[in-house]
């Protein structure tokens, strides 16, 4: 058993990594992520079965652990499975890229009618509805890059007053940004590609039904952040514009996330159940989680866990974080809101 040690850091921004393929980087930085891993033995299983834009499940198969990574959230997966894929030659990638896009310069469909439009310039609007058309075809690192572009383009379109995190007001005239290079911009930026052999993937599943797709008693460690019950929208914003894009209802996919606050307490229950069905005798379970406001009332959220989870050994870690990657995400940790890390054993 690994007694984890974990400083406060005084910032976790790190702006030169794949972490910026997309705008929200999750709550997660890289640099936090890693003193848990750097902790974990190479080849040892683990899972996160909250994945999101896959910065454990990147930063574990950096340091060849086999990492699982688990969301039901499509624009997530399909990130997560882009950064820990790669291709080792960049000018594969960019080949590929071109390619599209001199195919979507053919297509001379009108796009004006999808709820997408109203964001973007027509000409903008116009590329990126072309591009979707071979979205199927794409690689995993190159669809990464083309959710990114859409969200650079969408704010550039908007004279860039929006944040990397939010979408702010409609500013018109839209300014004519030209997405084919963004597109190219973000595959150059974003190429980062990794050597290992461990065998790290990504299961878009739900994390109440784990034992569907993984068998019991497999896994060493889990390392995650759980979905918080005030939590922002993970379908809003630019992921709100993309899946109208890509024609794919939106409010399906919000149905069946763990951001509810009514059945935010049985839906966590049932997920450290399926954990305990999964994880092997001994394994150590580290969930990061924040105090969560409700009706003006700060619930703790290691003591909101904890009365539900079924493992019974406990060390709770609490701090306070600031500078994280996300504008959003430091302005609500100006309240008195604390993060604690929960570290349990079966």
């Amino acid at each position: 058993m690994i007694d984890f040690k974990i400083k406060e850091l005084k910032s976790v921004n790190n702006p030169n990594s794949i972490h910026g393929v997309y705008p929200y980087r999750g709550k997660i930085s890289p640099i936090d992520a890693n003193q848990i891993l750097d902790q974990i033995p190479a080849y040892s299983n683990l899972l996160d079965p909250f994945c999101g834009s896959g910065t454990i499940v990147y930063e574990g198969f950096k340091r060849n652990i086999n990492t699982l990574g688990v969301d039901l959230n499509p624009i997530a997966s399909y990130i997560a499975e882009g950064k820990i894929s790669v291709p080792f030659s960049l000018e594969s990638v960019l080949d590929e890229c071109k390619s599209f896009i001199k195919k979507s310069e053919k297509i001379k469909l009108k796009f004006e009618k999808k709820e997408s439009a109203y964001f973007f310039h027509k000409n903008s609007h116009n590329q990126i509805c072309a591009m979707a058309t071979f979205f199927e075809e794409m690689s995993p690192y190159l669809k990464s890059c083309f959710f990114g572009a859409i969200a650079l383009t969408a704010r550039g379109c908007n004279h860039y007053k929006w944040t990397s995190s939010t979408v702010g007001k409609n500013i018109e005239p839209k300014r004519d940004i030209d997405f084919f290079e963004k597109l190219l911009h973000k595959v150059k930026k974003h190429h980062f590609p990794l050597e290992s052999s461990s065998n790290s993937k990504i299961i878009k599943c739900d994390a109440r039904k784990l034992s569907s797709k993984i068998a019991p008693n497999s896994i060493d460690y889990v390392f995650t952040s759980p979905p918080y019950f005030d939590c922002l929208d993970y379908t809003a914003y630019y992921a709100k514009i993309i899946y109208s894009i890509l024609d794919i209802n939106r409010l399906e996919i919000k149905a069946d996330l763990i951001q509810s606050f009514k059945s935010y307490e049985e839906d966590m229950s049932n997920v450290l159940k399926e954990l305990y069905t999964v994880c092997k005798n001994g394994a150590q379970i580290i969930f990061v989680v924040g105090d969560k406001k409700v009706k003006g009332k700060v619930i703790n959220g290691a003591k909101f866990f904890n009365n539900i989870s079924p493992f019974q050994s406990t060390e709770i870690i609490e701090r306070e974080y600031t500078g994280t990657s996300s504008q959003v995400f430091d302005k609500l940790n100006k309240t008195n809101r604390k993060e604690q890390i929960i570290i349990w054993t079966k």
